[in-house]
């Protein structure tokens, strides 16, 4: 669920129910991504790193830290979208910049630069906490994303096998 108190504009119905759904996905639990800030444009999460998501040099895995921040531009995104609209990424790049170890925090923001009436253009960036709570950034990325009319299943969750 997303926390009522860290939102400054509140999400619309259909806003709140797809980032709901998205932050239900198995994948998004299975990563331990959650919601520090949503609003229209702009989102913040935060996740763990755990052994379950690092890789063989106990760091975050890049592919994670990859779909970690195109789900919080997703979730910058559905935040501005019409009712029974959704949006789509069709370009993604991006630059790793530092490691992060296992049981260390990471805190993603996504910010909408240009947002139009079929695409969409976001930045986000990932940064790793220090003990004292310093920020350093680790990733950087650069997304674009098509936005079109669709139906959405969002009462159906999905399971892996």
């Amino acid at each position: 669920m997303i926390p009522s108190s860290s939102q400054e504009t509140p999400l619309t119905p259909y806003a709140q129910k797809l980032s709901t759904a998205l932050l239900e996905h198995e994948y998004q639990q299975f990563c331990g991504i959650e919601i520090m800030t949503q609003q229209p444009g702009f989102c913040k999460t935060r996740m763990t790193v755990t052994e379950h998501i690092d890789n063989l040099s106990q760091t975050l895995h890049g592919g994670v830290i990859y779909s970690m921040m195109d789900v919080t531009s997703m979730l910058a995104t559905i935040a501005t979208l019409d009712d029974g609209e959704y949006a789509i990424t069709n370009n993604f790049s991006s630059n790793i910049m530092s490691a992060t170890q296992r049981g260390e925090t990471v805190e993603f923001e996504a910010e909408i630069s240009r947002n139009g009436r079929n695409l969409l253009f976001s930045q986000c960036y990932a940064y790793k906490l220090t003990k004292s709570g310093k920020r350093t950034l680790i990733a950087s990325a650069q997304l674009s994303k098509f936005k079109r009319r669709q139906e959405l299943n969002t009462t159906q969750k999905v399971t892996l096998q």
